[in-house]
């Protein structure tokens, strides 16, 4: 028994065409930084719209049928790929493809009018469309992470396969004459299979779209929005953490209060937006001098925390000193002025009742600094 191939194709396409409206609507609701949403929307939108071509088939001059319908729904299997470029900030090869996509189609022509094989046909266009679809494997293997876009590489794979297969098998099944719709078990099989694919890729991107949305959240209400550090929560949180790990383990660990001197006069003299820029770059000169497992957290305005895992007094009070010292080589410029920074320094100890008298400590070696001049570490008294 044989389902009716036209019908299977004009089917699939509504699909798609639904699949790639929701794309493009979901576009405005996702944020700005997420790429690739058009190219993903279009992508379905033209498989659908190739699948009118086909389903004329027999209406329409074949030349058209051939070059418009697979002319389509190649340009919507690249527009899968372009849109993964653009998702993971990649250069679009699409001039490349556009290329390969030209001659194609002019060889379509060629064993359509001049030298009439079906078959060849069949094996070049599906070859052409398994190399569109492996290259995006490819993509999504080398930058891909998490389960979206090993879902996405998974369909694209076996989407590819079926192609392949198709293209290898079209001289044992296939004769020169044989039409698109004829029916065969090798042909429904076929379309059956990329068309559900094409569905199952829409669904991928659409993950990987969502995957990133959150990941972007997560990121927001974890980290601060000027300085790009640890918000103060997140911070305190990742203190607790290392706290209890120096409870089980006996692992020492460090805290740095640190608070950038006279901010309320730079604020004053030079502007508020000086003022952000002074905090923005010595967020960012102060993160270059930390190690991959220290923390960097705002703790309040221009008051700043560093974890220090694994750090005693002695290395603490080292990297304390390189902090302040890169603070003060920040350049006086006359759009923004140069800072320095006060810091103070403790570590974990048994006469500790938790976090919050560690920090209570480190505060008030922060205090004693600013009392003796600024511009200088102290160290709390029980190290």
């Amino acid at each position: 028994m044989h389902l009716d191939l036209r019908s299977l194709a004009v089917m699939a396409g509504l699909i798609g065409a639904v699949m790639g409206f929701v794309l493009l609507g979901l576009r405005r609701s996702f944020p700005a930084g997420i790429h690739g949403m058009r190219a993903w929307g279009a992508a379905p939108l033209l498989c659908a719209a190739s699948t009118l071509f086909y389903g004329l088939d027999g209406r329409l001059p074949a030349l058209a049928i051939v070059l418009g319908g697979n002319a389509l729904l190649l340009a919507g299997v690249a527009c899968f790929y372009f849109g993964s470029q653009h998702f993971y900030g990649l250069r679009s090869t699409w001039r490349t493809w556009l290329a390969v996509g030209l001659a194609v189609l002019a060889g379509l022509a060629i064993f359509l009018v001049a030298h009439p094989d079906y078959r060849i046909r069949v094996a070049l266009f599906t070859g052409t469309l398994a190399a569109v679809v492996l290259a995006h494997v490819r993509l999504l293997w080398r930058k891909g992470q998490g389960f979206a876009p090993r879902f996405t590489m998974t369909v694209l794979a076996i989407q590819a396969a079926v192609l392949l297969v198709r293209a290898v098998t079209t001289f044992w099944l296939d004769a020169p004459d044989t039409s698109r719709f004829a029916p065969s078990s090798a042909q429904t099989a076929y379309i059956a299979a990329f068309n559900f694919s094409v569905l199952l890729v829409c669904i991928g991107v659409l993950l990987m779209a969502s995957e990133r949305m959150r990941a972007e959240f997560e990121y927001l209400a974890t980290h601060d929005g000027l300085t790009g550090t640890l918000t103060r929560r997140a911070a305190l949180e990742a203190c607790a953490v290392e706290w209890e790990r120096w409870k089980r383990y006996g692992t020492p660990f460090s805290v740095l209060l640190l608070d950038v001197d006279h901010f309320k006069r730079i604020n004053d003299q030079w502007g508020h937006q000086a003022g952000d820029k002074v905090l923005a770059d010595f967020s960012s000169r102060t993160a270059s001098n930390l190690r991959k497992p220290d923390r960097l957290g705002r703790y309040g305005g221009e008051e700043f925390l560093v974890l220090l895992p694994e750090s005693s007094h002695a290395p603490a009070l080292a990297t304390a000193e390189r902090l302040r010292h890169a603070a003060e080589q920040a350049p006086h410029t006359p759009l923004q002025p140069g800072c320095t920074v006060s810091v103070g320094v403790a570590t974990a100890h048994a006469a500790d009742s938790g976090v919050d008298a560690l920090l209570a400590r480190a505060d008030a070696a922060l205090y004693q600094a600013k009392h003796e001049g600024r511009n200088r570490v102290a160290a709390s008294a029980l190290a």
